[in-house]
């Protein structure tokens, strides 16, 4: 089948990138020689024959002259001049681009799928018609869609990332590639994720390779006087020999800048001289502070330019592989006063952005706000003429023909899509932090593996959130999104939906003699620990259960991870393993009863990844096991379940050993069943991560899990025995949310409207309904434990709604218990009965009567069932320094004082101390007797 395919795909300066979408929603880049980026260099031989991406370049080594390595740079060009005199139109050299990518788009897929191509939201009627133009030539269909880069850059943010942005608001996108510096204002314009573009700016001389020319210039200051012959060579090439060795040190100072991000010294080989020199973060960033600070300009002017103050932005995105060094970040918060959000793999977000689903505009749209700054024809499709049903002409180089002739939908308007309003298949808290893939629910304590990410990512790491939010449960209630499907960790004892929760307890919260206030302090010196692998721009986290902290962080280059061990209150580590493992990539830690668990990230050459576990007493490797690309993986009792997906089974495995237990053959049907971990009020009692994932949960107080399968069927499994203890027909769908908590399983049943159901677990008897939506329109989300008894949700018309409320619900009792205004609200993590509620950077504090008792852009975490530990700030990827406060649930807050350079997406804490990454080192620090 050729449906349900969908090709998003960036034309880059300096990298093109492009994501395929299946049907399924697992969304992955095509690899060009292994990579998901394809350099958008192009060359030209002397047989006339053009070559693009890495042989562009290899070929250019030889024949310099020949080569055009940022074509997208000549774009108001007609041709660019390439060899002895010989023209190349710029269309040729982008459609060499665009054939690369359906070749492999057709290997991959087995025929070219519907497309979208994305361009700079500044570009004009005589710019698209040149994209236009070689995508005719490259023999794509003309049904093909042009689309603004920061619209999908918006998708991106709102849908992956999870990041909410209500009908009206706006988000600002900060596009730093190779070659240029995009920068716009996307506004939500109304239900199904409709974006528009109301300012656009930038600089079309301002990107990595100005960064680059720079650095260039820096060297040239000391080269020139101790080295002026070897300087002279390479600033006034004559021979061949020259011009190919100045383009190599530009490719490595290009590659010692991108060092320079993860590292604080990179060396720089120059050609004709002995020695490397080095060159050091302070100087990059010395060398680049004007620049980005001109970038940063522009950015307030563009934010103006929409009518709009920085603190008034739903959100600033940064993409385009030039946004990962780190001071542009700094900067921009510094500047505009707004925590920018930036991922470990920038450059993929825009492409897949680009795949995901949409429905056709309104015809008129009620949002007020400034016009949109481009607004380009009502239709954008690749060039005009009906739709047919086949590909447009033949590309100079044909095409694989496809098995089965793929039938092009309707031409349709690109720069103005709407997001169908669907059934989200795993919708999650934030992003990236997201755990990847498949199906998942905000906050709930499981892992997925790679594809984010994103997607991711993901892309494909986690973004500037915890990679563990999901449950294996979907929620229908925000708009659709695809995404890499990822192997996931759930923990028993984390019940699904949104986050996990306290202990429920039938006294008030505020006078619950088992939680009283913490011994709060000011915050005392941090005890450094150096890292067990340097840390750089690859991955780092900090997990603590109960006293014991694990440092977990890899090497780009090679990697290795390593973890230390180190117990709070202590200044000296337990032990230090720097070969815990290898992998491309690493994306998640998780502590265990005696010991800690490494997961890897999908490696797309082999569909798989690693988990490693290690032991708590000396941190050697006690097992490891290859999972497949959508395997999950849930800790209960003293086992950990594999949800292996290609064997269609669950193989239960002894938590100590790795050793096979037992196998249980999946329920038949598609899709795969849904798993669900049983929680108890005492597993939920303790610190939770601030989107909610219980970080010392109990696996043993009720090692049981819930399968629900394709067919509606449901059965209780006891995790250490693989015995079917109970089970039902007719109980909801692997997309239903479901949790399962102190002796019940509930669902959120979807078929009409939503309502609440609730099973006893042992035998699944009961059926009772406990709860009803207000209306047929109404959608039920975010469900979550906030008592032994109760149920909190939200309940709204869908993501983002600005009219949604938090409702608390007895399921004993059958009754609403109270109802709060949450508006966009997304995720909800309960404090015993009262309950945080997070929208975007805003976090409220509601109490156990429905009353809002703290609204800020900030973040917070649970500690125990009625202590919150307070952030100043949102969580950020870079180095930060909220203040902290402690707060114990009716009484005033206690400051603690600041932390500083802190990386505060990476800490984790229990009720005395917290652990977190820098950029150099870790540190533990104590903020409670």
């Amino acid at each position: 089948m050729t449906e349900g395919f969908e090709l998003g795909v960036d034309l880059g300066t300096s990298h093109t990138v492009a994501m395929l979408r299946r049907p399924d929603g697992r969304t992955r880049p095509l690899l060009f020689d292994g990579r998901p980026l394809l350099p958008s260099a192009v060359h030209l031989d002397p047989s006339g024959r053009l070559h693009v991406g890495a042989d562009a370049i290899r070929l250019g080594h030889a024949d310099p002259g020949r080569l055009e390595p940022h074509p997208k740079r000549h774009i108001d060009e007609e041709s660019v001049m390439l060899g002895d005199g010989a023209t190349v139109p710029v269309a040729d050299l982008l459609a060499a681009l665009l054939e690369a990518v359906a070749r492999e788009a057709v290997a991959t897929a087995g025929f070219l799928p519907e497309a979208t191509v994305t361009h700079p939201a500044a570009w004009g009627a005589p710019r698209r018609a040149v994209l236009i133009e070689a995508l005719d030539r490259a023999g794509w269909p003309r049904e093909t869609a042009l689309l603004p880069e920061p619209v999908a850059a918006a998708r991106y943010f709102a849908e992956v990332l999870r990041r909410p942005l209500p009908v009206g608001s706006s988000l600002g996108v900060f596009d730093f590639g190779g070659g240029t510096l995009d920068i716009a204002v996307v506004r939500h314009d109304g239900p199904g994720a409709a974006f528009s573009v109301t300012a656009s700016g930038g600089a079309d001389d301002l990107g990595g390779l100005d960064l680059d020319a720079a650095l260039v210039d820096h060297l040239g200051k000391a080269l020139a006087g101790s080295e002026p012959e070897a300087w002279r060579a390479l600033t006034e090439p004559v021979t061949l020999a020259q011009w190919r060795a100045r383009r190599q040190f530009w490719e490595d100072v290009r590659g010692a800048k991108e060092m320079l991000s993860r590292s604080s010294f990179a060396p720089v080989a120059v050609p004709g001289v002995e020695h490397a020199v080095h060159l050091t973060r302070d100087e990059l960033e010395a060398v680049a502070d004007p620049l980005v600070r001109r970038g940063v300009a522009e950015a307030g002017a563009v934010i103006a330019a929409a009518g709009l103050r920085p603190d008034e932005l739903g959100g600033l995105f940064l993409v385009g592989g030039s946004s990962r060094v780190p001071l542009v970040a700094r900067l921009l918060h510094a500047q505009l006063g707004i925590a920018p959000t930036v991922l470990e793999q920038p450059e993929l977000p825009v492409a897949e952005g680009a795949t995901l689903p949409f429905a056709a505009a309104p015809s008129a749209s009620p949002v007020s706000g400034p016009p949109t700054a481009a607004a380009g024809p009502p239709t954008a499709t690749a060039a005009a003429g009906p739709p047919t049903a086949t590909a447009a002409a033949e590309p100079p180089t044909p095409l694989p023909a496809p098995p089965v002739a793929p039938v092009p939908a309707p031409a349709r308007p690109a720069d103005d899509r709407h997001y169908v309003d669907p059934v989200d298949p795993w919708a999650t808290g934030e992003a990236a932090a997201i755990a990847a893939g498949g199906h998942a629910l905000p906050g709930s304590p499981s892992y997925s593996g790679s594809s984010s990410s994103a997607g991711p990512s993901s892309a494909f790491g986690p973004p500037s959130a915890e990679p563990w939010l999901a449950s294996d449960t979907p929620q229908p209630s925000s708009p659709a999104r695809p995404r890499r499907n990822r192997r996931r960790w759930i923990i028993a004892g984390a019940a699904a939906a949104a986050v996990v929760v306290a202990a429920g307890a039938t006294l008030t919260w505020a006078f619950w003699p088992r939680f009283p206030a913490l011994g709060y302090q000011n915050l005392g010196e941090p005890v450094r620990v150096t890292p067990a692998v340097p840390l750089g721009s690859a991955w780092k986290d900090a997990v603590i259960r109960g006293d014991r902290a694990y440092l977990g962080s890899a090497d780009y280059s090679t990697g290795r991870v390593g973890v230390v061990a180190i117990n709070t209150g202590d200044n000296k580590p337990v032990w230090t393993n720097p070969t815990a493992g290898t992998a491309k990539s690493w994306e998640s830690m998780v502590a265990l009863p005696d010991g800690v668990a490494l997961f890897s990230e999908t490696d797309y050459d082999t569909d798989s990844s690693q988990l490693i576990v290690l032991g708590a007493d000396n941190g050697e490797k006690r097992w490891e096991r290859t999972l497949g690309e959508n395997d999950v993986v849930h800790f209960a009792g003293n086992s950990a379940v594999v949800a292996d997906r290609a064997g269609k089974r669950l193989i239960g495995l002894e938590l100590a050993t790795g050793k096979e237990r037992w196998a249980q053959p999946d329920p038949e049907g598609t899709p795969a069943p849904t798993l669900v971990a049983v929680t108890t009020p005492a597993d939920l009692s303790g610190p939770a991560s601030a989107q909610g994932r219980a970080l010392a949960p109990d696996f043993g107080d009720d090692p049981r899990l819930v399968q629900i399968a394709a067919d509606r069927s449901a059965r209780v499994i006891n995790a250490d025995t693989g015995e079917v203890l109970a089970s039902r027909p007719n109980v909801a769908r692997p997309d239903d949310e479901v949790i399962a908590h102190n002796g019940r399983l509930i669902v959120r049943g979807s078929e009409d409207i939503h309502r609440i159901v609730a099973y006893g677990l042992d035998n699944l008897d009961g059926d009772t309904i406990a709860y009803t939506a207000g209306s047929s329109k109404a959608r039920l989300s975010a469900l979550a434990p906030c008592g032994d008894n109760r149920i909190c949700m939200i309940e709204g018309l869908g993501y983002g709604d600005d009219l949604a409320k938090v409702i608390s619900v007895d399921v004993a009792d059958r009754k609403r218990v109270w109802a709060a205004s949450a508006p966009g609200a997304d995720r909800v993590i309960p404090v015993g009965e009262a309950v945080l509620v997070s929208y975007s950077t805003t976090t409220r504090l509601i109490d156990a009567d429905g009353k809002e008792v703290w609204n800020r852009p900030a973040a917070a975490a649970r500690l125990d069932a009625t202590n919150v530990l307070e952030f100043s700030k949102p969580l950020a990827g870079y180095a930060d320094d909220p203040a902290l406060a402690g707060r114990h649930l009716g009484d005033d807050p206690v400051q603690l004082g600041p932390l500083a350079d802190v990386e505060t997406d990476t800490c984790s804490w229990n009720t005395s101390h917290l652990a977190c990454a820098t950029q150099k080192d870790f540190i533990v620090i104590q903020y409670a007797k």
